[in-house]
């Protein structure tokens, strides 16, 4: 039962929808969608920057690890946000990271806020002309490269701006408007994710062949629903999220089973975010081992490989060599 990197990728691509820097708040309904991208308004903003573009996938030659980019206009300027499955900023972490669209090196000094699985920044408007004609945005870190695809930017930069003029375009007149009700707040990732392994283990622990005793499914429906009311603004994503493909299924007889009793267990023990993060660690060691038992494999088919050629070389060049003997042997 591998619900680490599922759990992951939902709660990249909830913050990514619901956590662009000027808008955290913000209620957002669909505007259009355009190549790919999603374009979304914040409900009830009228001003003239009320809506964002947002487009995800997964990335097949990084193991499926989830991406995101968001951007939105903030008056002649580009706010971005970038979102990465594997990424663990500190909230407000302070980033310095180039960055190029294509092979060009736009900014070599640009300036990125961390927040978990994101890093957020502010673009000049003389960034957006390269933005439309690139294909990549990519950030150089000392230990490597971050890529990210933006197919139809262009399109769905044009589609951002008809969502703002809509946006902002004056609503009719009416005797008295109704204030606007603010939206609650998004909670924190690690509060998410613990949310979304309640939810799986609730699952599990419903349509699966686990053992629990009484206690224990009291107590987690318990930690699940403590947590459902913060989770309101995202309530109906998360459902969704849930129904997606690659959301883990039973744990199988073994190994994934003795997970799900780890997990199971640190769940009840631990806070949201005290379990968020040793499940991260968890993951992190179960696929060092996994790559380390891969590699030894790996090692060991390769090692066999080669002794059995060289068994075949020695073997053909003694029957070469008696067959020369032969040939050579006087005849009676």
């Amino acid at each position: 039962m591998t619900i680490r990197s599922a759990s992951a990728a939902i709660t990249l691509a909830l913050l990514c929808t619901a956590l662009a820097p000027a808008a955290r708040a913000a209620e957002r309904t669909l505007f259009e969608n355009v190549r790919g991208w999603t374009i979304e308004r914040d409900v009830g903003d009228r001003g003239p920057n009320a809506c964002q573009m947002a487009y995800s996938y997964r990335d097949k030659d990084d193991k499926n690890a989830e991406n995101a980019v968001v951007a939105r206009r903030k008056g002649d300027a580009m706010v971005l946000v970038l979102g990465y499955e594997n990424w663990d900023w500190d909230k407000d972490e302070t980033v310095q990271a180039p960055l190029s669209i294509d092979k060009q090196v736009v900014f070599p000094r640009q300036g990125w806020s961390g927040d978990g699985k994101l890093l957020a920044t502010e673009l000049p408007g003389t960034a957006i002309p390269k933005l439309l004609t690139g294909k990549q945005i990519v950030l150089k870190f000392d230990d490597g490269e971050a890529d990210f695809r933006i197919p139809g930017f262009a399109d769905a930069f044009d589609g951002l701006k008809r969502c703002d003029a809509a946006a902002a375009a004056p609503a009719p007149a009416t005797a008295q408007a109704a204030p606007v009700p603010q939206a609650a707040p998004v909670p924190p990732a690690a509060r998410i994710e613990a949310y979304l392994f309640g939810l799986l283990l609730q699952r599990t622990v419903a349509t699966c062949d686990v053992s629990t005793t009484g206690p224990q499914r009291t107590a987690l429906d318990a930690k699940v629903a403590a947590l459902r009311p913060e989770m309101a603004p995202i309530e109906a994503v998360v459902q969704e999220q849930m129904k997606a493909p690659d959301v883990p299924g039973c744990p199988k007889p073994g190994t994934e089973k003795g997970q799900f009793e780890t997990e199971l267990s640190a769940y009840l023990a631990q806070s949201p975010e005290d379990y968020a993060a040793s499940a991260g660690k968890r993951s992190a060691e179960r696929k060092a081992a996994a790559e380390t038992k891969r590699k030894a494999e790996a090692d060991a088919q390769a090692k066999a490989e080669m002794e059995a050629r060289i068994r075949a070389e020695v073997e053909a060049k003694l029957r070469a060599e008696a067959a020369a003997a032969a040939a050579q042997a006087p005849k009676p």
